[in-house]
């Protein structure tokens, strides 16, 4: 026997049989059993979808002579099935689309089915009949004769002339899911007696991009190149598709601003002959789940990412350079269609992306700091005598991460008023407002000695919950991952030098070893920055303050002092003094007042230069 083709051995002989449009198959079900079928149906929809499939299906069912309808097994489903029946017709008009053709079909039409009960006319792609064509159809179509049914099938129904479509009963064909089909594959390979991998079925699922037909078409080649077993390699290597995870690996390049080793990979996949279009809209699906995922922490509705790979992506990026590079690669896909290699595009958006050469020059409203003496506030609770601290008893171990009711006895040392520069800004008479773009502040190193109010880190101590601080230590790690993004490098390099050693609800104490750390951390311009990343790691927003973690041991013995002797302070609102002092807005010249009412303050950036 010839050997045929996969979409053509496996196709569903039955109603059952059909992978997806359970709708229309419902309705044309009943229509059969309740006797009220109509003179003509039109089905439309992609190309694979089941269309002829269905009308096939359908002209067995109104000829059927068993039950149920189509059984399959009667002298006129058989005949059906190997296209044998006389009273079924398939006509291509592509190549049948003139009017004499339509008149020899209008001759034919008038007389009796021979073998079943109704003559049924199926009209594959009928939008390429031309309009004499339509014409001399149209008064057949309307009122055929009662033995006469007319199913026409197309991928283009607004090629088709309305007064064709009025006359029809209209079924919309939808593509398949990813699901759909690989369940149908699933069985398909099973008949066949082969082994696969199922990421290799989710790949041809996506390539066949809903049509049942392509998926068999895709899964019936890879099984030529390796007849034994279908993995994921194969798919990739016959159809040119970069692995998932080497995707995932394009974009921390990417992120890393590394443009010599994304010019590297992008020439790698061109020598193996990939296709840069499927690439992109790719590279989109992964950057889209991504956004999906932190904005919905729900797996089971991303497309792409699986979570063996969320975490190998996700920590990375955030949701803002997410839709950026969506947003680039997608203009370059809108350009792909008018290039002959759409190859330039994809590797201008790639340099796009890595670009960090962003230093035009621009004017500067300059500066200065004139020194102001303004004390530190004292901390709001009853400080005890300066003493020195007790050491630690053997039997107990004094460490940073040591739990605050487990500390050794000791006091924290009084803090004595110290003075501190409070910022002034004074504008030089010829400088200009410069207009940009806000933009990310960068994280700047601090090393003078910013004085923090104890009341502050108290407050947060007083109100500690065990779980925020151990989830805290339990995601730290992830900080050090944000190092490859080249936005957030700096604070996650900051950061990832200290350790959660308390924290409460919207308020985290950050231990470091050393004090030029501590100081950065506390520095008022770095606070944005800092908040932001561990807002992206933690999924909500907190207070924090940095502490030295000698300074740390006195805090937390002060603390237990104070709360067996019932002297605690009651919690309140979380402040940070030092970080709070410095929001109140610099007094501004005439020319920065007239550009914020001419622009608006989100157009309108005032730079200070620290020279």
């Amino acid at each position: 026997m010839a050997y045929k083709s996969l979409y053509r051995a496996y196709r569903p002989q039955t109603f059952e049989d059909v992978s997806g449009q359970q709708a229309i198959i419902k309705t044309l079900r009943h229509a059969v059993e309740e006797n009220r079928i109509a003179h003509a149906y039109l089905f439309c929809g992609p190309r694979g979808t089941g269309k002829t499939t269905i009308a096939k299906l359908f002209a067995k069912a109104v000829n059927c002579t068993g039950d149920p309808k189509p059984c399959g097994q009667c002298e006129n489903c058989k005949a059906i099935e190997n296209g044998m029946h006389q009273d079924v017709i398939e006509i291509d008009a592509a190549s049948n689309n003139g009017v004499e053709q339509v008149r020899d079909l209008i001759e034919k039409v008038k007389y009796a089915p021979v073998m079943g009960k109704y003559k049924v006319y199926i009209i594959d792609e009928v939008h390429m009949m031309s309009t004499g064509a339509f014409n001399a159809l149209l008064k057949t179509l309307e009122e055929p004769p009662e033995h006469v049914i007319f199913i026409l099938a197309t991928t283009e129904p607004h090629k088709i002339l309305p007064t064709i479509i009025s006359r029809c009963q209209r079924f919309d064909f939808s593509r398949l899911t990813d699901e759909e089909m690989i369940d149908r594959m699933k069985t398909v390979m099973q008949e066949e007696g082969k082994t696969y991998e199922e990421g290799a079925l989710a790949l041809i699922a996506k390539l066949a991009n809903g049509g049942m037909r392509d998926a068999l078409s895709i899964l019936e080649q890879c099984l030529a190149y390796n007849d034994n077993h279908l993995s994921e390699e194969d798919v990739n290597s016959i159809y040119g598709i970069v692995s998932l995870q080497d995707k995932i690996s394009l974009i921390k390049v990417i992120l890393a601003k590394d443009m010599n080793k994304a010019l590297e990979l992008i020439e790698s996949m061109d020598a193996a002959g990939i296709d840069v279009k499927r690439l992109t809209y790719d590279l989109i699906d992964i950057l889209k789940d991504v956004v999906i995922y932190k904005n919905t922490q729900n797996l089971s509705i991303l497309s792409v990412l699986s979570s063996g790979y969320v975490d190998t992506i996700v920590p990375y990026i955030t949701s803002d350079d997410a839709l950026r590079f969506i947003d680039i690669l997608v203009e370059a896909t809108e350009k792909f269609a008018r290039s002959v290699n759409p190859g330039i595009y994809f590797e201008l958006a790639i340099l796009k992306l890595c670009n960090q050469d962003h230093n035009a020059p621009q004017e500067v409203v300059e500066t200065k700091t004139i020194p102001a003496v303004k004390p530190v506030q004292k901390a709001a609770m009853a400080q005890p005598p300066k003493v020195t601290p007790v050491q630690p008893q053997p039997s107990k171990p004094v460490t940073p991460e040591t739990p605050i009711t487990e500390a050794p006895d000791g006091e924290l040392m009084n803090e004595e008023p110290v003075q501190e520069e409070a910022p002034m800004t004074k504008v030089q008479p010829d400088a200009k407002p410069q207009f940009t773009h806000k933009a990310k502040v960068p994280v700047e190193n601090h090393d003078d000695d910013i004085q923090v109010d104890p009341a502050d880190i108290m407050n947060i101590l007083v109100q500690a919950d065990r779980h925020i601080l151990n989830n805290a230590k339990e995601k730290w790690p992830i900080i050090k991952r944000y190092m490859a993004n080249m936005n957030m490098a700096k604070a996650a390099s900051l950061l990832s030098h200290g350790h959660p050693v308390a924290g409460c609800p919207g308020g985290l104490v950050i231990g470091f070893k050393f004090m030029p750390d501590v100081n950065a951390v506390n520095y008022y311009k770095n606070y944005k920055q800092l908040a932001s990343l561990l807002k992206e790691v933690f999924g909500e927003e907190y207070c924090f303050v940095a502490i030295q973690d000698d300074e740390w041991l006195k805090m937390r013995q002060h603390f237990i002092e104070l709360k067996r002797a019932n002297k605690l302070p009651q919690p309140g609102a979380l402040h940070l003094k030092h970080i709070e002092e410095h929001h109140e807005e610099p007094k501004l010249r005439d020319a920065q007042k007239y550009a914020l009412d001419m622009f608006g303050p989100d157009l309108v950036e005032f730079v200070e230069d620290d020279k």
